[in-house]
């Protein structure tokens, strides 16, 4: 049976003597008790309440499979063939003949590392004195919604013990790039490839070079129109593109499909306040000026949407997920951005899970790893993450994570996006990476040592 994180943490730090490696020789971890400790202030409140904005995505619904293959290929067949057009004029006469074309695809795993600061092992237990709080409450969340953070992680103990404040720490700093790298990727083949890459045009087979077209997404752009008018219409470009993605299913004998659209929330509030009306009264005749809605459909329409997540595109409802992990263009002037909308295809016929993610399993390195004492690495959730533990002096120690994923899309041709729709929210929300316009924190990483006065002055 698994041990839990803790236990496994316990374990190797029982033994980090041993180990081979060497952490920073300065122990330099963000004390939360003791003198200089974030949280040693006397008298503080037991209730610490975040205030950390955190990501949110499509990682929480995709499933998530184990693989030690490096490339893996996905075969798709492309089309059947004939060597000619003519037809015989004899039943005897040789017919023309025919062939079948395919492709070839395949992904790689993208390399994410974090690492914790040093902790000397000996100044975790240092309280400042009998006012340093130790029975506190932490109320919020610092991991995220998306999916994507180690489930061996939690918050419990992140505010009393070090070692778990530096290891979700570490988690929350991974849960940022991942979420990121899943619509960005970390560039271009053979490295890890996101979803808006993915979604693309001209795909090829990976092993000649040759352009597959039948695997072309339906990729259309916006112009950097704005959603709520102007001479392009949000809902005659996600109605034409649905309508397509549909009957691609549909002609390929791959329905049911079950796809979610996902794009920024920002997008998705602008989107959701204008489709009611421009739904209801599209290719409506309306020459006059005059268009009449039936008393509060509109706002009871709008309200459902956005309560629901969900959107209606030609008679057919489809989930909205909000991923703050899509990018975002900020346009000349105050107030106006770019994003992309996705159609994303979840499962075909039913059931066959086709947008997924895979991850490099470090379960597969025990044997190696059992050579090393079990000191200097261990790994959690299934082997999605893997932890390894360095230390100088024997006392003083470091926690490196690291993770390989990747997304796995098998039908691009039933995929698509729409590019470079602009929208003008009253305000922007919060980010949750730093660097970000909307990014906010402030705040102290340390506090005051107290002045200790020996002798009289």
């Amino acid at each position: 049976m698994e041990k839990s994180i803790n236990q496994q943490l316990a374990d190797a730090m029982s033994q980090v003597a041993e180990n081979l490696n060497k952490a920073s020789a300065v122990p330099n971890a963000g004390a939360l008790h003791g003198q200089g400790g974030l949280l040693s202030g006397q008298g503080i409140d037991r209730n610490v309440i975040t205030a950390m904005t955190r990501p949110q995505g499509i990682g929480a619904i995709l499933p998530l499979i184990p693989s030690v293959y490096e490339n893996p290929t996905f075969a798709t067949i492309l089309g059947i063939m004939e060597d000619s057009s003519e037809r015989p004029e004899e039943p005897c006469a040789d017919a023309p003949a025919g062939y079948m074309k395919g492709a070839e695809l395949t992904a790689a795993f993208g390399l994410v590392r974090k690492d914790t600061r040093t902790i000397d092992i000996y100044k975790t237990m240092l309280l400042k004195n009998r006012g340093d709080m130790t029975d506190l409450i932490l109320r919020g969340r610092l991991l995220g919604d998306s999916g994507i953070t180690p489930a061996g992680i939690s918050e419990s103990g992140a505010i009393e013990i070090m070692t778990k404040s530096e290891m979700v720490n570490a988690a929350v700093r991974a849960e940022r790039t991942l979420s990121r790298d899943f619509w960005q990727g970390t560039g271009v083949a053979p490295q890890f490839r996101g979803l808006d890459t993915l979604i693309a045009t001209g795909l090829v087979d990976w092993r000649t070079g040759a352009l597959a077209p039948a695997l072309d997404s339906d990729v259309k752009d916006f112009g950097s129109e704005n959603i709520d008018g102007g001479s392009k219409d949000i809902v005659e470009y996600l109605s034409a593109m649905e309508f397509y993605l549909r009957s691609n299913a549909s002609g390929m004998g791959l329905d049911p499909v079950e796809w979610v659209l996902v794009m920024r929330p920002e997008l998705w509030f602008e989107l959701s306040a204008v489709w009611p009306c421009k739904y209801l009264t599209s290719r409506c005749d309306v020459a006059d000026g005059m268009v009449v809605l039936n008393d509060n459909v509109n706002v009871a329409t709008r309200d459902a949407m956005r309560n629901g997540k969900y959107i209606d595109i030609n008679g057919n409802r489809y989930p909205v997920i909000v991923d703050t992990g899509i990018n975002e263009s900020t346009v000349t002037g105050s107030g106006e951005y770019t994003s992309s909308l996705y159609f994303v295809p979840l499962t075909i016929n039913g059931s066959m899970p086709v947008t997924y993610r895979e991850y490099l399993d470090y379960r597969a390195a025990n044997t190696d790893l059992g050579l090393l004492r079990g000191t200097e690495s261990f790994w959690t959730d299934d082997g999605v993450y893997g932890w390894s533990i360095t230390d100088e002096k024997g006392w003083c120690y470091q926690l490196h994570l690291r993770s390989e994923q990747r997304i796995i899309l098998r039908t691009p041709q039933l995929a698509g996006k729409i590019q470079n729709i602009k929208y003008s929210p009253l305000q922007h929300i919060r980010t949750p990476y730093p660097g970000d316009t909307y990014f906010l924190d402030g705040g102290v990483s340390t506090r005051s040592s107290d002045t200790i006065y020996w002798t009289a002055q």
